[in-house]
C-alpha cells in the first residue's frame, strides 16, 4: 500500500523492503506495485549494499534530467538555450547554501545572477550585502570588510560593524574577486572556513552566518 501510494507523490521516493519472510509471490507484488527492490534478512552487506547504490544513482539521475526549475528572475532577460541552462544551474544552486562563482565578462550581468540566486534561495529574508573589490580603497578595506573599534585608528571616532557583518544571516557578494590584493586574501581566508572575523583594533572575534557568492570577469 505504501509503495502504491508514494508513487503518487511529486518526486516519490525509492522503496526498499526488507523481511524476514522470504516469500516469492511477496516479492512479486512489492515490485509490481513499486517497490525498488525486495531484501530478506540475513542478507549479506555487499546485498543490501548494491540496490541502495543503484537506488541513489537513480534519483541522482532523475534530477539530472529535470530540464526545468522554477526560478524568480523578473529583471534578468534572455531565452536562449545557453541561458536557460544558465538558469536553471542557478535554480539548483539556489537550493543550496554553497559558496558559488559566477564568472563571466564585464557587463553581461554577474550582479543580477547573484542577487537572483540570494533571492531564490532560504536566505533572500536576509541582506544582500555587495563588495565591489575593484574600488575598495587600500587603505580602508580591511575596515570596511571586518569593521572596526572606536580609536582602532585616527579618524575611528566610534564603533562601527564591517560589511561581514551586515551579511549575518543574509548573502556577502564580492565583485570582481580577482581584485582583492593577496595579502587580504589571505586573511580572508579563515573568514571562509570559520566564518569568523575580528574587527580592527578589537581583542574578540565575532561570527558572522553568511553565503559567499563571488564574481570575477
Amino acid at each position: 500500500i505504501y509503495c502504491h501510494k508514494s508513487k503518487t507523490q511529486n518526486r516519490p521516493p525509492e522503496v526498499i523492503i526488507i523481511t524476514g519472510y522470504a516469500d516469492s509471490d511477496g516479492a512479486e507484488l512489492a515490485i509490481k506495485h513499486g517497490a525498488w527492490d525486495y531484501i530478506e534478512k540475513g542478507a549479506g552487506i555487499e546485498t543490501i549494499k548494491l540496490p541502495l547504490l543503484r537506488a541513489v544513482q537513480h534519483r541522482k539521475e532523475l534530477m539530472r534530467q529535470r530540464t526545468t526549475l522554477a526560478l524568480d528572475r523578473e529583471e534578468i532577460i534572455g531565452n536562449s538555450p545557453l541561458m536557460k541552462q544558465c538558469f536553471n544551474q542557478l535554480a539548483k544552486a539556489a537550493t543550496s547554501d554553497a559558496n558559488v562563482l559566477i564568472t563571466g565578462e564585464s557587463g553581461t550581468g554577474k550582479e543580477l545572477l547573484a542577487l537572483a540566486l540570494h533571492s531564490n534561495s532560504p536566505r533572500s529574508n536576509g541582506d544582500f550585502v555587495t563588495v565591489d573589490c575593484a574600488s575598495l580603497p587600500e587603505t580602508l578595506v580591511e575596515s570596511l570588510l571586518f569593521g572596526h573599534e572606536k580609536g582602532a585608528f585616527t579618524g575611528a571616532e566610534q564603533k562601527r560593524d564591517g560589511l561581514i557583518a551586515q551579511a549575518n544571516g543574509g548573502t556577502l557578494f564580492l565583485d570582481e574577486i580577482g581584485e582583492l590584493s593577496l595579502d587580504l586574501q589571505k586573511s580572508f581566508l579563515r573568514v571562509l572556513q570559520e566564518r569568523r572575523f575580528r574587527p580592527i583594533g578589537s581583542k574578540k572575534e565575532f561570527s558572522s552566518d553568511f553565503r559567499l557568492v563571488s564574481a570575477t570577469k
